[in-house]
């Protein structure tokens, strides 16, 4: 399994606006950084599009009810876990 140095972070500062924050704290906490030449989050050989979570909704201003929005987040615990 790849590892990334604990010394990498999520820079905020780089990543595009609007991602529904609770999505970042979830990409934060799996030790997923920000490529901006990959227009992705990734750890190791592992990634997760900027357009995938713009699919899901995951997006500051998603017209979607607070239960799918749980259930969305929900899912992406899901996914992440499964990559591991």
């Amino acid at each position: 399994m790849d590892t990334m140095s604990s010394g990498e972070a999520l820079n905020m500062c780089d990543i595009p606006d609007g991602i529904d924050p609770e999505a970042l704290g979830i990409l934060r906490e799996a030790a997923f950084v920000w490529d901006s030449g990959l227009l992705a989050f990734r750890r190791g050989r592992s990634t997760i599009d900027y357009a995938f979570l713009r699919e899901q909704r995951l997006i500051a201003g998603a017209a979607m009810s607070t239960q799918e929005r749980i259930g969305q987040l929900q899912r992406m615990r899901i996914l992440i876990q499964s990559i591991d």
